[in-house]
């Protein structure tokens, strides 16, 4: 009797080291943190693109990449509309751009609706150039069922030209995003943002051959829970005609687990990526 019992001890015993095991294989290959910093960084861009192009040229009435006129609809979206206030130096003032209460599907195929506010001291390509967004009930999502909230700041400043006589932009985002289940991720970056391509072009649409490259550091609580920090190993490449970044990669460390490598590819505008944990590979879907 006694020996059944020790080995019915021992079968559970081992039950219990081979479920922990697997618990602990399953959370080392979670990937689920490389994927809410891409939502963030890809949201985020976004916010950045929409702001800088709304004040390409600093005054009511002008054509830019992202609006026909003060009061006209943006062009990446039939139903969102510009309003600016310019401030007395007439350099810098204060714009709104509002999506509406309803969600818009744009020509880039995202939906949003709610309100960027952004403040801006003076032309954005000029050097000492501030531009600060904020989200009023912003919401975004490539489906219209799952909108994510977007709640946050991010601060652009143009840094002048750099020993490449590329213009620079150093960038700050402080945010909180909360999913359709009410779970929050918060992210927060500190980032190089460098204009490589595109920066000479003049005409309604300059803003297509813009090519942006990005280095820096971001940390974070992702939606499950998990805190993560995230340095951009090779520069991340975003084309302003392209909603998608489209090269670079960079590693993510979620608290007490090993590094994940997440790459973006090699220049193709799609939204495949790949996330490498300890010589294992998922390719995933950006969101």
């Amino acid at each position: 009797m006694k020996l059944i019992q020790s080995f019915g001890l021992l079968i559970v015993f081992a039950f219990i080291i081979w479920s922990c095991k697997k618990d602990e294989t399953k959370l080392e290959f979670d990937i689920q943190a490389a994927q809410d910093h891409a939502l963030a960084e890809g949201i985020f861009n976004d916010v950045m693109s929409i702001s800088n192009l709304a004040i390409e040229n600093g005054e009511p009435g002008v054509q830019s990449a992202y609006r026909s006129g003060e009061g006209s609809n943006l062009l990446a979206s039939n139903c969102a509309r510009v309003s600016i206030t310019p401030d007395s130096s007439g350099q810098g003032g204060f714009i709104v751009v509002d999506f509406g209460s309803q969600n818009c599907k744009g020509s880039d195929n995202r939906y949003r609706r709610g309100i960027i506010n952004i403040s801006y001291t003076g032309f954005y390509r000029d050097s000492g150039t501030v531009i600060t967004s904020t989200m009023q009930d912003y919401y975004v999502g490539i489906d219209s069922t799952n909108m994510y909230k977007v709640n946050g700041t991010k601060t652009l400043k143009n840094e002048g030209r750099n020993s490449s006589n590329n213009i620079w932009f150093s960038i700050s985002v402080n945010s909180q995003i909360t999913n359709k289940g009410n779970s929050v991720l918060t992210w927060n970056s500190t980032r190089q943002r460098e204009w490589i391509a595109g920066s000479t072009t003049t005409g309604w649409l300059m803003w297509l051959d813009d090519v942006y490259s990005i280095t820096g550091s971001a940390s974070g609580t992702s939606f499950e829970g998990k805190n993560f920090t995230v340095n951009i190993t090779k520069a991340l490449k975003v084309a302003l005609n392209c909603k998608w970044i489209t090269e670079g990669t960079l590693e993510l460390t979620p608290e007490g687990l090993t590094p994940r490598v997440l790459d973006y590819g090699s220049g193709t505008c799609d939204n495949d990526a790949r996330i490498t944990v300890g010589g294992a590979s998922f390719d995933v879907k950006l969101r």
